[in-house]
């Protein structure tokens, strides 16, 4: 084990004050309490805080008696949440002991078991500050059983050299491909939280790499690309194109339903990648063929088709695939600027009352059908949005029909 770093000095006024009258509330009732995990690293590198966690010897009941306002949101892991003027604060009792030295020795990585208290020096017992200034991400004590004792960790540690470009060390790497079998048994709406901010990370490449290295990714995503990585990082920093990417050639709907993702996201990226590349395909540029991705799509999955297509075509050096994409950028924006178009039902000559008369029919599967016919004719050609020619050719198509 490596010798503790030096405690070092934190500025309290680094430290919000709603946050340290909070400590000092503890304090001040028996239970010396400490800022501890990811905040303490943020204050130590001067880095934004989102979120603040507190370790306390104090039972929960007794937590909720000093503060009112306070939520529980996590009984069975003795963690109630309290709003402050700074944010919430999560305050948790000590984990595996009455001592804080038991709970930072349960903590996932080592620059996440850093404490802080008001008039306290920062305590760093298991050498996080130095492997912080290194960039390494290292496990606490054990990785293998910091890992099993919730594989979510295996994922989280992902999410850290994503988001801040960290180098795993060699155990913990090796214990990441232990762990990845048994992320099937965590819950899907957890793995999401963290595979979001994966993706999403600055150095996300890097921690997709680490997906594939230690075979977390084909727990999650049975089927991703080889180009995947390259994909991803061609695209924008926004989750749905992101996510796209890195699910080009996956059973996408299942992997999606699994991992707690709306209905509408795994709709959207559904249709949406059934869809890759096939709007690429020969002659997808000519005005019919792109009146009917019009028709087919909203206007932002539309630039999601595109953007993606854009960089797949970046990613394999695909120099044709990139010809395409332009091509069918340019055609669309000239058939959006004919304004006499009839892209949806609702801009033909002809609506349903009309349709319903001229067939003798009532509402039902007949008319959608006829619509849906008429809508085809005129994107195929936009000439016959008239009147009298939608009226011939609905004669025709019913006289047509058995």
């Amino acid at each position: 084990m490596p010798q503790p770093t030096p405690p070092q000095a934190l500025s309290p006024e680094r430290v919000p004050e709603p946050v340290r009258a909070l400590l000092e509330r503890l304090a001040g009732d028996g239970h010396p309490s400490v800022l501890v995990g990811g905040c303490v690293r943020d204050l130590v590198e001067r880095r934004p805080v989102r979120d603040f966690d507190v370790a306390t010897p104090a039972p929960v009941e007794r937590v909720l008696e000093l503060f009112p306002r306070a939520i529980p949101i996590g009984l069975r892991h003795g963690t109630v949440m309290i709003p402050t003027a700074a944010g919430p604060v999560d305050v948790t009792r000590f984990r595996s002991g009455p001592e804080l030295a038991d709970d930072l020795a349960h903590r996932d990585f080592t620059l996440n078991a850093l404490a802080w208290s008001p008039g306290s020096a920062l305590l760093d017992e298991h050498g996080g500050l130095a492997d912080l200034a290194a960039g390494r991400l290292r496990a606490v004590g054990d990785p293998d059983a910091r890992l099993s004792e919730d594989p979510l960790r295996a994922l989280r540690a992902a999410r850290l050299v994503a988001e801040r470009g960290f180098h795993p060390d060699e155990p913990l790497e090796a214990a990441m491909a232990q762990a990845a079998p048994f992320l099937r048994a965590v819950a899907g709406e957890r793995l999401r939280a963290e595979l979001e901010r994966v993706l999403l990370g600055a150095h996300a490449g890097r921690g997709l790499q680490l997906l594939e290295r230690t075979g977390i990714q084909r727990e999650l995503a049975p089927g991703v690309s080889e180009h995947a990585v390259s994909i991803v990082e061609a695209l924008p920093r926004r989750r749905d194109e992101r996510l796209a990417g890195w699910l080009i050639g996956t059973p996408v709907r299942r992997i999606l339903a699994r991992l707690r993702f709306s209905n509408a996201t795994v709709t959207r990226l559904s249709r949406i990648l059934d869809a890759h590349p096939a709007h690429l395909r020969t002659h997808a540029h000519r005005p019919p063929a792109v009146r009917r991705l019009l028709h087919r799509f909203e206007p932002d999955d539309v630039e999601l088709l595109l953007t993606l297509a854009a960089a797949e075509a970046e990613a394999r050096e695909l120099p044709e695939a990139a010809a395409q994409v332009i091509a069918l950028r340019e055609a669309i924006e000239d058939v959006r600027a004919d304004e006499s178009l009839a892209l949806q039902r609702g801009d033909l000559a002809l609506d349903g009352s009309e349709i319903m008369r001229l067939l003798g029919v009532g509402p039902g599967p007949e008319v959608g059908e006829a619509l849906r016919y008429l809508t085809d004719c005129v994107l195929d050609d936009p000439a016959e949005n008239d009147p009298d020619r939608l009226r011939a050719k609905l004669s025709a198509w019913a006289n047509s029909k058995p």
